[in-house]
């Protein structure tokens, strides 16, 4: 009997699919993921090799939906000895960016959304808060940034400035 399986939708080297579940009523897809071994740990910023592993964590990132369901991913990623900067760090595994609870599909999915609808709408379409879809604390992120299009701050600048300017 053949199986249906969700791995061609999640095309990271570094990761692995270990288990998938969807429930009874199918508006919740869980999949559960881990760091590949045939793959040597990287640090996140630089892409240094890691010269030894720290330890392991679990997260559970939000993902884009699987049709109707909402997917959640609880993966596992390792926090590795950094070379360069001396320092435990965590690994890059190429689909979230560390210490965020959204995948970075997602958050590009929630930016273009942003630049033709409201926070709120696009709040109530992904269903997250409205203060996750505008967090401030993604800027400093190297992937894309969740914010909205519109700053009404620059329209208080002084007459010399114009709105486009950031």
């Amino acid at each position: 009997m053949p199986t249906m399986s969700i791995k061609p939708y999640f095309p990271f080297c570094r990761v692995r699919i270990e288990r998938q579940s969807v429930s009874p009523e199918g508006n919740l897809a869980w999949i559960v993921a881990g760091p590949d071994a045939r793959y040597q740990p990287v640090y996140h910023v630089c892409g240094t090799p890691a010269k030894g592993i720290h330890g392991t964590v679990r997260r559970a990132l939000r993902d884009l939906n699987l049709g109707a369901a909402t997917a959640w991913i609880n993966c596992e990623y390792r926090k590795v000895f950094c070379p360069c900067c001396q320092g435990v760090r965590v690994e890059d595994l190429g689909f979230f960016n560390p210490y965020q609870r959204v995948t970075k599909r997602l958050a590009q999915y929630i930016h273009d959304l942003c630049k033709v609808l409201t926070v709120a709408d696009v709040a109530k379409h992904v269903e997250l808060d409205w203060k996750t879809v505008t967090r401030p604390s993604w800027k400093k992120s190297s992937g894309p940034r969740i914010m909205t299009a519109f700053k009404p701050w620059l329209w208080m600048r002084s007459p010399s400035k114009k709105a486009t300017d950031t």
